[in-house]
């Protein structure tokens, strides 16, 4: 049969629709509204087998359970009557894709429908939407999704209000990098990264982008950081490795004289470093759990300043005691009289080499005199307060959540979070105090002089060392993996898994069907949204299609039907930053030949069509602005929208509370539902 002229340039899919898993019996906010009388219509021989009513319809209690009680079964015709009710709107799709992490299956689709939900109950209280999920098979792929209708806020020219059909898909990939890279990879990827970032910092950082090479000037500030990031990474490698060899020779599988003389010190620095950390951490946690969204701009100041200060608190701390235990470790054959170091000093002339040996004489006699004993108190001292103060707060969350009192805002636990950055700043100010010579004339009666013991500390550090190592190994691990270096690495395979399985959604999402016979797309208007490395994952993943798409000859259309692309949490803008090898030659040919399968930096009138908004937060130090993605000083095309979320207020922490404010889902509606 001959092709008609005007039909749509398409490689044929099979597009199925399953029938829904279930309806309405399953909301999401079991507080929502549910449609009403639905129960009454059903007969009793469509009645679960265990299910037990009266004569008025209600079921006894003895019997049903609880999860159960608006349960309506997919066969009974109330229940198609309310899932495919209004087939005239108009379907819409959002796809989304998790970051680093340990995620589990339909968390992250779980996450972005309650976060729609959410939006749309704020923005027309009475609006109830419930969701409903689906099974669909689509160009062969099996797929679930979330279904749920909107009913638009913003009427169109004719003056009618348009309603939505929102389909919600995600890809879940974590599974891929479980376990395959290692903490020396994890490292590596740093070192790398950090170094290549420097040597970017001082001059102008050059990308190809939209035909030509985009310069940029790159602030001082950041390879400040960047010395500051690299020299903590130092010091948490030598931290690690004295933990490793403190527990080697307490096991008797190593002997080293410097440990066993100076344990003790090593014994008391390690303890202080654990009250800083363990400080830190108490305040970064109270403060994420009483952080309201609708807190006063100095109340969220206040808070993000505590943050800081901690952070900055334990940063100084892990260096100091790095540069101590350094010292420790290795004064012993620095200061003996036979080494080969002093033999060297002693042959050489220079004023520098004596100068070096007075100094490390007299670190030595510094360290030997030390108030071990008073430093060891402190330090237990501060971590048994520490976590006392932890164990109130959480039992004053159980009594707020016991009650149903919000736990975001409650001024005994932003009091908790104060008296816990006051721990975290004498854990540090003492110690320092202490070495100064400074003595506090207190002395421990004799039933608390088991806080002068030390037996915990390495047991302690050595646990501590290894969920270190796994966090970094989970989390900086994906994004080793993902993110592609500048040298051949084995992780290529990895990668293109992670790839293929975000494609194969995304592509199966735009080669979707109104019917099998059908003419028209499902979908003319899809969304994509990316947190964290995701955002990395759906970037690559639109270029991709957009390519084969525009190779093809626009048989799907991908540019024009992608009208929103949202990500939060990006490290987008450092990717580019990190891993670019300024090119030496004038024709910048690596990068041009790179730039040529990144269609969204190609060409704005045949793929910037959509809306690119990216909502990041001063106190994630992972995400940032988007800059690095449009020709600088050119403001007459789409450039990217970046709009900061003044409720990701403390720091670190920032980078996953985006899930649980309302400035990323507010942006989504208001481009894919307006």
């Amino acid at each position: 049969m001959p092709v008609p002229p005007d039909a749509p340039k398409r490689n044929f899919q099979r597009y199925e629709i399953s029938e829904p898993q279930s309806y309405s019996a399953f909301p999401l906010d079991p507080s929502q509204a549910q449609h009403p009388d639905l129960r009454a219509t059903i007969a009793p021989t469509e009645r679960l087998p265990h299910e037990s009513w009266d004569d008025a319809g209600k079921e006894v209690p003895e019997v049903a359970e609880k999860d159960r009680a608006n349960f309506i079964p997919p066969e009974h015709p109330a229940s198609k009557a309310v899932t495919l009710r209004d087939q005239a709107r108009e379907k819409r799709a959002i796809w989304i894709v998790h970051g680093m992490g340990q995620q589990i299956p339909f968390e992250t689709l779980d996450g972005l429908a309650r976060g729609v939900l959410q939006t749309l109950a704020q923005q027309n209280p009475q609006q109830h939407p419930v969701p409903r999920l689906r099974t669909v098979k689509i160009a062969g792929q099996v797929l679930q999704r979330v279904e749920i209708d909107v009913q638009g806020s913003a009427p169109d020219a004719k003056g009618h209000t348009k309603n939505y059909d929102l389909h919600l898909y995600e890809t879940y990939w974590a599974p891929d990098t479980e376990g395959v890279a290692k903490l020396s990879d994890v490292i590596s990827f740093l070192w790398d990264g950090g170094l290549r970032g420097l040597l970017n910092s001082f001059k102008p950082f050059q990308r190809a982008m939209f035909g030509g090479m985009g310069a940029f000037k790159i602030p001082l500030r950041s390879p400040i950081y960047l010395c500051i990031t690299l020299l903590v990474l130092v010091a948490l490698i030598v931290i690690n490795g004295v933990i490793l060899a403190s527990a080697a020779v307490k096991a008797k599988l190593a002997l080293v004289d410097s440990f066993t003389v100076h344990w003790q010190q090593l014994a008391a620095a390690a303890s202080c470093l654990v009250a800083v950390a363990f400080t830190f951490g108490i305040v970064l946690f109270l403060t994420d759990l009483c952080k309201p969204q609708d807190l006063r701009t100095s109340a969220k100041r206040f808070l993000s300043y505590l943050g800081w200060g901690s952070l900055i608190f334990t940063i100084l701390q892990i260096l100091m005691t790095a540069a101590l235990m350094t010292a420790i470790t290795h004064l012993d054959w620095l200061t003996r009289p036979n080494s080969s170091s002093v033999s060297q000093y002693q042959d050489s002339s220079g004023m520098i080499s004596l100068l070096l040996h007075k100094f490390f004489s007299l670190l030595s006699r510094f360290l030997d005199g030390l108030p071990v004993a008073q430093l060891q108190a402190f330090a237990t001292s501060i971590i048994l307060c520490g976590a006392a103060l932890l164990a109130v707060a959480m039992t004053l969350r159980a009594l707020l959540r016991s009650s149903e009192r919000p736990l975001r805002g409650n001024s005994g636990l932003l009091f908790f979070a104060f008296v816990a950055f006051l721990f975290n700043l004498l854990a540090i100010v003492v110690p320092l105090l202490l070495c100064g010579g400074v003595r506090f004339g207190l002395e421990l009666p004799r039933y608390l002089s088991f806080l002068e013991s030390s037996l915990w500390v390495f047991p302690f550090l050595i646990f501590f060392s290894g969920k270190v190592r796994e966090i970094m190994v989970q989390y900086v691990g994906d994004v080793a993996i993902y993110v592609r270096p500048n040298k051949l690495d084995r992780f290529d395979k990895v990668r293109n898994e992670i790839k293929e399985a975000a494609r194969s959604v995304v592509a199966a999402i735009f080669t979707a069907y109104a019917g099998p016979d059908s003419k028209k797309f499902l979908y003319d208007h899809v969304a994509l949204v990316g947190h964290s490395l995701g955002s990395v994952i759906a970037y690559d993943t639109l270029n991709r299609l957009m390519l084969d798409d525009w190779l093809s000859g626009n048989a799907l259309n991908v540019a024009e039907r992608t009208k929103s692309l949202i990500t939060f949490g990006s490290p987008l803008n450092k990717t580019a930053f990190f891993f670019t090898i300024q090119a030496k030659d004038s024709l910048h040919l690596r990068e041009r030949l790179a730039s040529t399968v990144q269609p969204l930096i190609m060409s704005y009138p045949k793929f910037r069509k959509l809306n690119w908004i990216n909502v990041f937060s001063s106190n994630d130090i992972i995400s940032g602005s988007l800059k690095f993605y449009d020709l600088p000083g050119l403001e007459i095309f789409p450039a990217v929208t970046n709009i900061a979320d003044p409720d990701a207020c403390v720091p670190l922490l920032a980078h996953v509370s985006y899930w649980n404010n309302s400035t990323v889902w507010r942006q989504l509606v208001r481009q894919i539902a307006p």
